[in-house]
């Protein structure tokens, strides 16, 4: 019996460990956003949970006392480069990629804030005895942090919170396909059956972007910044094609689904806790949603782009149809609001998952959000999207494709077209049983996607890199890549091939006229 109890224990270690010893691992989360932060924190929570060492630089400090062998490096700082950013007046006045190029600027201050930091600067120190087995970097605008991976000698993986840029996409080895749905750098230039000059238009601006605008504004003056502080590396772009895994927070059902290299690997909803304990609320507030007898909705814009942020005009549209609503409505609102309702509470901060777990809920009115898409889906509730940034055009137009969402366009907003999306969906019942049968169809999987990642990552530490994944596609020029220069050569051929031809029959036409001409004359000639 104690033979078996041994035998099924080892067994057991062997299958979810994978022999994989306690390793050191230093993360780069820098990206001043509590959405992307907590995606990435419930990753390394798990490997520490493993009994590895981690080491994370981050903007948001994890306030869990219990771990242990678990080193934060404080980065909260870097919210001070984004305080004046207000994404929906941009909104109105760029495309996204005109504002992603503003955000290299960003990004740049907020490597430099970075590099600064004492305690970071103690682990790149030229007399630093760090020693790392894996280096962790969000991929995002900030290439730089790529270069500990050769510093340390140590293997890299990439992590986004969200689909990758084209840029990424380009770096990886990936088909760029700039007017599939997922291409969402364009913004609202995405979409469904396109037209051929929209077409065109998105083909120029894209890989204008991926040589021009990227290559200038973000890996130039990042490579001079790792330099600056790090001494002679290889091209960091270099360093990003060498990748050994990319986890991107993408999942099939819910995104447009696009053809990838070996070495992506695909997650999602990692923070959302299998078991949700939910968090007590503020009295009033748990009275205020048990006590809706029509039940209630919740509207949160997200943590980036805050209602304060709203113009007056567009602020009385919201207000307006909520406080008209034969339901109840718990709103997130970051700043002062002037008016009051007995069927609106008001907040700036609110437990999300708690609420969306509430059997009186209704609706989620959001922004388009990933992470807030995921928490819809577990908690089965039906949405209505209203998008301002990056991905989350795509996000709600894929959300709409599935009948699961309403979406209205914030710049063309009115009270008729919010109040009318908003009574669709709650009086219409299909938007939530496709939800339902989405959050089905999205469980049927045979594995926890979080062992899934937790496998990939350790998999790289046991073999110390994963080079056979990655495609061999990266070292080729991009004209190489789509067989560009063979449809150009293809091209001329066809254009001189058509000339000559459209000349061949020229002369045959001007041969028959004058062979016509000459018998008409013999014709004349002959009755004279």
């Amino acid at each position: 019996m104690t033979s078996l109890i041994v035998t099924t224990v080892t067994f057991l270690l062997i299958h979810n460990i994978g022999f994989t010893s306690s390793a050191r691992i230093l993360a780069i989360i820098p990206t001043p956003s509590y959405s992307h932060q907590l995606v990435h924190q419930s990753i390394l929570k798990n490997l520490n949970l493993r009994g590895h060492h981690i080491t994370l630089v981050t903007t948001d400090i994890l306030p869990d006392t219990n771990l242990k062998n678990f080193t934060q490096i404080d980065a909260s700082r870097c919210y001070d480069t984004i305080k004046t950013l207000n994404f929906l007046k941009t909104r109105h006045e760029y495309s996204w990629l005109e504002i992603i190029g503003h955000l290299f600027e960003i990004a740049e201050k907020i490597v430099l804030l970075i590099f600064e930091i004492p305690d970071f600067k103690k682990i790149y120190a030229p007399d630093s005895n760090e020693k790392f087995d894996l280096v962790i970097v969000e991929v995002i605008a900030m290439p730089a942090f790529l270069a500990f991976g050769h510093i340390f000698k140590a293997p890299l993986i990439g992590v986004i919170s969200s689909g990758l840029t084209q840029s990424s996409h380009f770096n990886i080895g990936n088909p760029v396909i700039p007017s599939h749905p997922s291409s969402y750098d364009l913004n609202i230039g995405i979409g469904l059956n396109l037209s051929f000059w929209k077409r065109v238009h998105n083909f120029v601006l894209t890989w204008w972007h991926i040589h021009v605008v990227c290559n200038n504004k973000m890996y130039k003056p990042q490579q001079r910044i790792a330099e600056k502080y790090l001494g002679n590396i290889p091209s960091i772009r270099e360093l990003e094609k060498n990748i050994s895994i990319l986890l991107t927070n993408q999942l099939e059902e819910i995104s447009f689904t696009r053809p990838n290299v070996a070495n992506i690997i695909n997650f999602s909803g990692l923070h959302i806790p299998i078991n949700i304990t939910n968090k007590p609320l503020p009295k009033g507030l748990k009275e205020f949603m048990d006590n809706a007898s029509n039940g209630f909705i919740y509207v949160s814009l997200g943590t980036t782009v805050h209602s304060s942020m709203f113009p007056k005009k567009l602020l009385d549209i919201f207000f307006n149809v909520f406080s008209n609503l034969p339901i109840k409505v718990v709103w997130k609102f970051n700043g002062n609001i002037l008016k009051i309702s007995e069927n609106i509470y008001v907040a700036k901060w609110f437990p999300q998952q708690t609420i969306l777990a509430h059997p009186n809920l209704k609706l989620f009115v959001y922004q388009g959000g990933l992470q807030s898409t995921e928490e819809a889906i577990h908690f089965g509730v039906p949405l209505v999207g209203i998008p301002v940034i990056a991905d989350q055009d795509m996000q709600v137009m894929k959300m709409e494709s599935l009948g699961t969402c309403r979406s209205v366009d914030i710049l063309k907003m009115t009270r008729e077209s919010l109040n009318e999306a908003i009574m669709d969906v709650l009086n219409n019942k299909s938007y939530k049983e496709n939800m339902l049968k989405l959050k089905n169809l999205i469980k049927d999987k045979p594995y926890n996607s979080m062992e899934k990642v937790i496998w990939w990552i350790e998999y790289v530490i046991r073999h110390k890199g994963a080079p056979h994944l990655r495609s061999s596609i990266v070292d080729e020029p991009w004209y190489q890549r789509y067989d560009t220069d063979v449809i150009a050569l293809l091209s001329v051929i066809l254009f001189i091939i058509s000339l000559l031809n459209l000349y061949v029959i020229y002369k045959i036409f001007i041969f028959i006229i004058n062979l016509l001409d000459k018998t008409t004359k013999r014709k004349k000639d002959m009755n004279r």
